[in-house]
């Protein structure tokens, strides 16, 4: 009789403790209208790393029918209405009228082989979306965009892989300068340590596409996609009937 006693005490003290917990890991997201769907109800965490977190979604789709969806975010994250990261697409402009652009190959290990893709990276705390555009650009090219005749252009938030994660991104066109000092010769680039990057400039004109499908790096979708419309693009260009 005493041992039943003491469970009973001890579990009216931790129940409390328990509900209290469970409340304060899940957010329950409460909808202005019972028919706003769809709709995310609750996001309950599951595990988390220094820079990732997985998530388990409650939501409620457009016919009214509770589901769940695991996704993935970053630690980082500043707010649902941020972006995590820019892509920049350099546009370096001959004399000639011929356009290069630059682009990063680095050992990814989640695929588990090199990719190639365009220079890009995270947005830091306090820093405008052309900041860190141009950061990331000298970093990871050792080229300048800065004072240029023709500032960035910044595209509206774009989602990268929505079926797994919340990651949000820029893309930004920067033009380069070829006048600018700093961009002639090599330019070093300003890599963190253990980061390993190797820059492939490349002429637009030289049939990106067709350096891609027979290169050995596995393209970045962005690029890929990038690649595909210059192409067409010059194509239609060509077939257009004159004016």
């Amino acid at each position: 009789l005493l041992v039943v006693m003491k469970v009973a005490l001890l579990s009216r003290t931790l129940l409390p403790i328990f509900l209290s917990a469970s409340r304060s890991s899940t957010r329950i997201f409460m909808s202005p209208k019972e028919e706003d769907v769809p709709r995310i109800d609750a996001v309950t965490p599951v595990a988390s790393t220094k820079w990732l977190a997985l998530q388990t979604l409650n939501w409620t789709d457009q016919e009214g029918a509770s589901r769940k969806w695991d996704m993935c975010t970053r630690t980082t994250k500043q707010g649902a209405d941020k972006a995590d990261a820019v892509v920049i697409i350099p546009l370096l402009r001959h004399a000639n009228g011929t356009v290069d652009t630059l682009l990063v190959e680095q050992y990814r290990p989640p695929v588990r082989q090199v990719t190639v893709e365009f220079p890009a990276g995270l947005i830091d705390k306090d820093e405008t979306i052309e900041q860190a555009a141009l950061r990331e650009l000298r970093e990871e090219t050792g080229y300048v965009g800065e004072a240029c005749k023709i500032p960035p252009v910044t595209s509206r938030p774009v989602c990268m892989s929505p079926g797994l994660c919340d990651e949000t991104v820029h893309v930004v066109l920067v033009e380069v300068d070829l006048s600018n000092p700093y961009n002639h010769g090599t330019p070093k680039p300003e890599l963190d340590p253990g980061e390993h990057v190797t820059l492939k400039r490349v002429g637009l004109q030289d049939g990106i596409k067709e350096m891609l499908d027979q290169g050995t790096s596995m393209p970045i979708m962005g690029l890929y996609l990038f690649a595909l419309g210059w192409e067409l693009g010059a194509s239609s260009n060509k077939t257009a009937p004159p004016n």
